[in-house]
């Protein structure tokens, strides 16, 4: 009899060791929750409520779990936010780039403004040198 009872309590110990309380379960949760951990935090809760139903402190935090943001739809939303700055960049420097381009001159053009400037220059310098002979005096001998 005494050797059933040894056998008995032998077989029933790794169950009482690893039993879990409501409370257990409600800390494994709250842990997950504290930690935004929607997913591991609903499995437990889940598998808590299944053991204990009656349990309020256990459907209070469901309830709070379920308040949690998605973290597929947050993934989602910052992979958005991502992708469209990524696209406000690739659209700055591709404006960026349109503005070189429109800046550089052909190698043409350069030398048909190098031509006209060059042109402009040798025009002012005839009319200065006009002006240099019509506002000089003659010259007058003068016999004192």
């Amino acid at each position: 009899m005494m050797k059933k009872i040894i056998i008995l309590i032998m077989c029933l110990f790794p169950a009482i060791i690893f039993a879990q309380s409501a409370s257990d379960y409600f800390h494994a949760a709250a842990n997950h929750y504290v930690n935004a951990n929607k997913k591991n935090a609903e499995t437990i809760i889940r598998e808590a409520i299944q053991k204990f139903p009656d349990d309020q402190k256990l459907k209070d935090l469901a309830s709070k779990v379920e308040e949690l943001p998605d973290p597929e739809s947050e993934q989602n939303q910052q992979n958005q936010d991502k992708q469209d700055q990524q696209d406000q960049q690739d659209d700055q420097q591709s404006q960026d780039q349109k503005n070189e381009e429109q800046q550089q001159i052909s190698p043409e053009d350069a030398q048909r403004l190098l031509d006209a400037l060059s042109q402009d220059e040798k025009e002012l310098l005839e009319k200065l040198q006009q002006k240099e002979r019509a506002g000089r005096r003659p010259n007058i001998e003068r016999n004192w």
